[in-house]
């Protein structure tokens, strides 16, 4: 994420448990680092307030695959980064802060009106109850964005700054609240052409994660003119698209 950032002119605060982990060519890029737990939503709004940042992008946290995993932290992280984000943007006054968040594929529209893809296939649980309450709050609030992830690959071992030439978000169809170019297929084969149409295709969105986090690098300099604010964000790779 952050020689995307790098690349797209902004100056970086990192809210970290472990500082000891930065590497040390992402440490001289950082504007500055703060130890913190990304549960504690008092700590991090303090530090969007000392920093005078406008926007915050959430990475932390791992989601559990099923609901019989142990959930571990990232639902109270989640929570924690809306509360402290919203809580910063109210102290401050003024327009809300910009955020991005990480999600799950799940969370996107599937072609049954009224459904969400999690609805056929239930992973990731605490997806669903994230999106709810993010989009509990309005969006003049807290300018959220949701990024719909599956399964983001790292292109290079490590990261590399500034980013290689061949990763960008111009690899990248992206589209809000729905997957980009979903097919219909086995979607009238009855009783099962639903779960079919969304589990045959669900590794089809499997992204470069490089070209992923330009997305929102690039994102993030539209600032509150952004389209995707209040949306859930798909990308499919151009190169799978037939």
């Amino acid at each position: 994420m952050l020689p995307a950032l790098i690349a797209h002119n902004h100056r970086v605060v990192a809210f970290v448990r472990n500082p000891s982990k930065i590497p040390a060519e992402a440490k001289s890029n950082l504007e500055a680092i703060v130890v913190g737990s990304a549960s504690d939503s008092v700590a991090i709004k303090d530090a969007i307030l000392s920093h005078d940042c406008d926007a915050v992008v959430n990475a932390a946290g791992v989601a559990a695959v099923t609901r019989w995993h142990a959930q571990g932290e990232f639902p109270a992280i989640f929570a924690a980064v809306v509360k402290a984000t919203l809580d910063a943007g109210r102290e401050r006054g003024g327009a809300p802060i910009r955020c991005w968040l990480m999600s799950g594929f799940g969370i996107l529209d599937s072609p049954k009106k009224g459904s969400l893809l999690v609805d056929y296939i239930p992973v990731y649980p605490a997806h669903k109850p994230n999106y709810q309450l993010i989009k509990s709050h309005p969006t003049d609030a807290l300018a959220w964005s949701l990024f719909a992830a599956t399964d983001m690959t790292p292109k290079y071992d490590t990261p590399r700054f500034p980013p290689a030439a061949d990763v960008s978000a111009n690899n990248l169809v992206v589209k809000a609240d729905a997957p980009p170019a979903w097919s219909q297929s086995y979607r009238k084969i009855p009783l099962l052409g639903g779960y079919l149409n969304v589990m045959s295709q669900a590794q089809s969105y499997f992204a470069v994660l490089e070209n992923c986090v330009d997305v929102i690098a690039a994102d993030l300099e539209k600032g509150l003119k952004s389209e995707y604010i209040g949306k859930r964000v798909s990308v499919k790779e151009k190169s799978k698209i037939n």
